[in-house]
């Protein structure tokens, strides 16, 4: 850790913030009973066909669910350097980054999406948290190309307006 820091302050952090791992939803006991009542549902109608594993698997799901949805997120660190970002203690250099594009409609969304790679590239969703994205966009502007217009992906929308996560 401590060589984390090292490195890090070597680099020359021009901004560094803490980010979630993800922002929590608040769930009215609605949107519980509403869940519930989906998942019996699921459950009856795998049982109705006869399938005994699609109903195992609902109950395995909704488990997983719960037992990861139950606890707080892990904040990481978030560092913009002369050399590249930190996320967390994992490094990645302008180089290997192809593109970022902020998505931010605030108090909903306020994302910073680094595009890793060229080739079978993944996305890497960072919260910005209370940091200016504007202060973010014109560090990152000139080390890395900007995709402008580009929304959060369909299933991350989804998954924010159901409160799954």
């Amino acid at each position: 850790m401590a060589q984390e820091n090292e490195n890090q302050e070597s680099n020359g952090v021009l901004l560094k913030w803490h980010s979630p791992e993800f922002l929590p939803h608040p769930r009215e006991k609605r949107w519980l009973m509403l869940a519930s009542v989906v998942l019996i549902g699921l459950i009856a109608y795998a049982i109705f066909t006869g399938s005994a594993t699609m109903a195992i698997v609902f109950i395995l799901l909704a488990g997983m669910y719960y037992l990861t949805h139950n606890q707080e997120p892990k904040l990481f660190d978030v560092a913009i350097t002369e050399l590249g970002i930190y996320v967390g203690e994992t490094f990645y250099a302008y180089n290997n980054i192809g593109a970022f594009w902020i998505v931010y409609h605030p108090p909903f969304v306020s994302v910073l999406y680094l595009k890793i790679g060229s080739k079978n590239a993944k996305t890497i969703r960072i919260e910005l948290n209370e940091q200016n994205p504007v202060e973010v966009r014109k560090l990152l502007a000139k080390e890395v190309p900007e995709i402008e217009d580009q929304e959060e992906s369909a299933t991350d929308m989804l998954i924010r307006l159901m409160r799954l996560q």
